[in-house]
């Protein structure tokens, strides 16, 4: 049986992913979640997360451990399959991973919406993220590496673009369901089968002329744009 203890750190969890979700960081205070999650203590979450830092990581670390353990099973299958360096498949590896997480928790998912709201704000480089985003962070990388008709600094941008276009498409449907919007009642799984060949297509089209320049400008920036990408759910 689940200890006090544990459900009140679950109830908050939970309480924490919606909220963040619908107001952002900053329009939820530690105060309001407490109270919505039934903690008559208000300094609940400072007790058991050490403060809104730590309950953020703890809602990402519980998520992205699901997310990402599918994900693995999913690199190893495209590799069985001789499909570990098709750029379809390792699209569908960022997403599909994600897109049924979120199908399974059904119309109270708010995954997608609270990865919205909070990925800019977290360092991937933090030991917590970094040992639960590995297959992320591989996937990233080969999808970098089969781009090889880009700059790398273009494939740098167009990786951390389309991960952010699959996320926030994700976030969107979830709102929309929660919303009973009547365009929620498409299919889920046609919405992900769009968003994987829109990100495929984004993907593969050739770089302007503008893009094709040096690739050896602005290093720095490719660096640090290259860890976003690789960190990113």
């Amino acid at each position: 049986m689940m200890s006090n203890r544990g459900s009140a750190k679950d109830a908050m969890i939970e309480v924490a992913e919606r909220m963040f979700a619908e107001r952002g960081l900053d329009g939820v205070s530690m105060r309001d979640i407490a109270s919505a999650a039934g903690q008559k203590n208000n300094s609940a979450v400072q007790y058991h997360f050490g403060g809104r830092d730590g309950l953020i990581l703890e809602v990402f670390r519980r998520r992205m451990a699901v997310v990402n353990a599918a994900r693995e099973e999913f690199l190893a299958m495209i590799d069985d399959e001789g499909r570990g360096q098709d750029v379809r498949a390792l699209v569908e590896a960022v997403l599909v991973p994600l897109a049924n997480y979120i199908a399974e928790r059904g119309v109270g998912s708010y995954y997608a919406q609270f990865l919205v709201r909070v990925t800019p704000s977290l360092d991937f480089d933090a030991p917590d993220l970094a040992a639960i985003s590995v297959s992320s962070r591989e996937v990233s990388r080969r999808l970098m590496d089969v781009l090889d008709h880009l700059p790398r600094r273009v494939a740098v941008a167009r990786v951390d673009l389309m991960l952010n276009m699959g996320v926030s498409a994700l976030a969107v449907f979830e709102q929309r369901c929660a919303d009973d919007n009547p365009v929620a009642h498409a299919s889920f799984a046609e919405t992900v089968h769009h968003v994987i060949d829109m990100s495929v297509a984004a993907l593969e089209a050739p770089c302007s002329p503008m893009n094709s320049a040096d690739d050896a400008v602005d290093r720095v920036a490719v660096g640090q744009g290259l860890r976003e990408a690789e960190g990113s759910p």
